[in-house]
């Protein structure tokens, strides 16, 4: 039984175009300065009609008896999610992955607002499908499927999770230079950084960088890296590209460069990988519940 409703949303577009010019008639006038600006704006206003017309059935259909907490993606990685909640994503598939990753076995619902617009794998639920599986998704009688997360651990003790992928490199266009090791094989390396992906983001980032039919199953204890444009210049290897990863045979990286590793596309969300310290990647023994 669930006795808290964690809500999770982000700034729409909309509130950060009326943010940045300070009232609502002061962005449409400065929009429809660009070709497509006034259409872009509308289509924005009607994404957060769609989102605050969700937001409304929700709360209307959460129990008096049940906690409610509304919270917004930036503050994701300070709050404290309680062993008895259910968390619900409301927007965009980034959300999902964005708080699935804080999570300890807390079922978590993703809800499309806006279904005609918005076509995200990791949003099962429209609106009025979530309202009328609450009850359920409440007393834990709702289906859920689990997904792996990988699991980056250095040597320094810092640790981060990702629901779709792990980047490591440098948060400039510099090459990461590191040392991979993999296996029994193992070389320097001169690259644009690499990725490591779960069967969850293996449709993502990991699709568009190997160009071909990758997904694997979500709940898969593996994981797969793919190197970025490696460099076979004087002293640094091009083999060791691309390879599925295991907790038996894990991804290890010694830095050689002012590197960083963050998740699922937050660079803000990132820790420090400095010359020296090696990182560790492999599938999390943890998951992730997401009721379908």
């Amino acid at each position: 039984m669930r006795t808290r409703i964690v809500i999770l949303r982000r700034q729409s577009q909309a509130e950060a175009i009326v943010r940045r010019y300070g009232t609502e008639g002061q962005a449409t006038f400065a929009m429809a300065a660009s070709p497509d600006g006034t259409r872009a704006f509308r289509r924005a206003q009607a994404y957060e009609s769609a989102e605050l017309r969700a937001l409304r059935l929700l709360r209307e259909a959460i129990p008096d008896d049940i906690k409610t907490v509304e919270i917004d993606r930036t503050l994701v990685a300070q709050f404290l999610f309680e062993p008895f909640d259910l968390v619900v994503a409301l927007g965009q598939d980034g959300l999902v992955a964005n708080v699935g990753k804080y999570l300890d076995g807390q079922p978590l619902a993703g809800v499309n607002p806006d279904p005609e617009n918005i076509d995200g794998a990791l949003l099962p639920f429209d609106i009025d499908g979530f309202v009328r599986a609450l009850p359920d998704a409440i007393a834990d009688r709702r289906p859920a499927r689990q997904a792996t997360l990988a699991e980056a651990a250095t040597s320094d003790r810092q640790v981060l999770f990702g629901l779709n992928e792990i980047f490591v490199g440098v948060p400039t266009h510099q090459s990461a230079r590191y040392r991979i090791a993999f296996g029994k094989e193992a070389e320097e390396q001169s690259s644009s950084g690499l990725i490591v992906a779960t069967g969850t983001g293996s449709s993502g980032w990991l699709k568009s960088l190997r160009g071909e039919q990758t997904a694997f199953d979500p709940a898969e204890d593996r994981l797969h890296y793919v190197v970025r444009e490696a460099w076979p210049g004087r002293g640094f290897g091009t083999s060791l590209t691309s390879g599925d990863v295991t907790e038996r045979r894990p991804l290890i990286i010694e830095s050689r460069m002012e590197g960083t590793i963050f998740a699922d596309g937050i660079e803000a969300d990132a820790i420090r990988f400095d010359a020296g310290v090696t990182v560790t990647i492999k599938p999390s023994r943890r998951k992730v519940s997401l009721i379908a």
